[in-house]
């Protein structure tokens, strides 16, 4: 007997990338950046992206990455075989690559002008699997409560992460699947990790994601939730105790 495949599922999505204090004080732009689609199926495609803040064009290059990804995983979605988007994970996290040398080569500079990091993921109705290069983290929460999927890696010093230009990153990069029924999932940049990971364990800080799922839960008007949730994100909670860019992508099961 062929296995029955689960249920199509249905997603709220609320994501935002705010400006960090730090660059709105220097007049620097946010170097974050993000992206989703839907997929055949009720399946999401989701990424986000972290310039280096040291890359002359880090918003250029974060932006290129988190849509290429996304593109390609739309792009690859029809050839995925039995629900394993590994594969398609790992061809998302190369084309970004591409995106990233084509930016640069457009604009007459090396690659490491846009370097950035990425995290692009696929949510389906009984799996989450994702794919990273550098810091920020995945976040699910099941039947079991929450967990991480992903955390931020660290380059060869502190405070120093790996780029997507990174030699061998790509390679390299970390990857998870996850089986179950994901009720929430967040990915999230490395501006949030103080708040949203309790270190030195780097396990999700449950008491900051509780509130941020029901909201995204009981969302029902995208626009103006994405408008609460850049306002929360910019407001004194956040920039207390981080002034660098970030970026927060919330995805809820509708059970309506």
């Amino acid at each position: 007997m062929s296995p029955v495949a689960a249920p199509a599922a249905t997603w709220r999505v609320i994501a935002a990338s705010v400006r960090g204090t730090s660059h709105a004080r220097g007049d620097l732009p946010c170097q974050d950046a993000h992206a989703w689609r839907r997929l055949p199926g009720g399946a999401l495609a989701l990424a986000v992206a972290d310039g280096a803040g040291s890359a002359l064009h880090a918003e250029a290059g974060a932006r290129a990455a988190a849509h290429a990804a996304v593109d390609s995983l739309v792009s690859s979605a029809p050839a995925v075989d039995a629900g394993d988007w590994t594969a398609a994970l790992d061809h998302a996290m190369g084309a970004a690559l591409v995106a990233v040398n084509d930016e640069a080569a457009k604009r007459q500079v090396e690659p490491r002008d846009l370097s950035t990091t990425l995290i692009a993921c696929v949510v389906t109705a009984d799996s989450v699997t994702v794919a990273q290069v550098g810091d920020g983290a995945a976040i699910v929460e099941g039947a079991e409560g929450m967990r991480a999927l992903t955390e931020p890696t660290s380059g060869e010093f502190a405070n120093e992460t790996v780029f997507l230009t990174s030699a061998g990153a790509v390679e390299a990069a970390q990857r998870a699947t996850w089986r179950g029924a994901a009720r929430h999932l967040a990915l999230f940049s490395d501006g949030l990790q103080g708040l949203a990971l309790k270190l030195p364990a780097r396990t999700p800080h449950e008491p900051f994601f509780v509130p941020l799922f029901a909201f995204a839960g009981e969302a029902h008007d995208p626009a103006d939730a994405e408008a609460q949730l850049a306002a929360f994100l910019s407001g004194p909670r956040v920039t207390a105790r981080s002034d660098d860019d970030i970026t927060l992508v919330l995805v809820a099961r509708d059970h309506a």
